[in-house]
């Protein structure tokens, strides 16, 4: 069985909230207090990448596509200038 995998990349803004047994405790920025809840706002989604895993099954499966040359590839609409055709031989 093959899997897909998404993965997002973006930014965005975020307020953590933690809970402390002292103003000392709270204002060191490297403790870990006990986690409350978090709020993530003002999410920008930059790109999104798919990946392809394969279960072992089929080892010589590739999710490589291949992609036409510029002579192979076809007349664009709206475009001026004719595309080429190939010849075989």
């Amino acid at each position: 069985m093959t899997i897909y995998t998404r993965i997002k990349n973006g930014e965005c803004s975020f307020t953590m909230i933690e809970e402390f047994d002292s103003a000392e405790k709270a204002a060191n920025p490297s403790l870990e207090g006990k986690f409350v809840e978090v709020k993530i706002e003002n999410v920008k989604l930059d790109f999104t990448t798919v990946k392809k895993e394969h279960d072992g099954k089929h080892q010589s499966a590739s999710a490589e596509v291949p992609r036409p040359s510029g002579e192979e590839t076809s007349e664009i609409l709206g475009s001026e200038v004719p595309s080429k055709e190939v010849s075989s031989g």
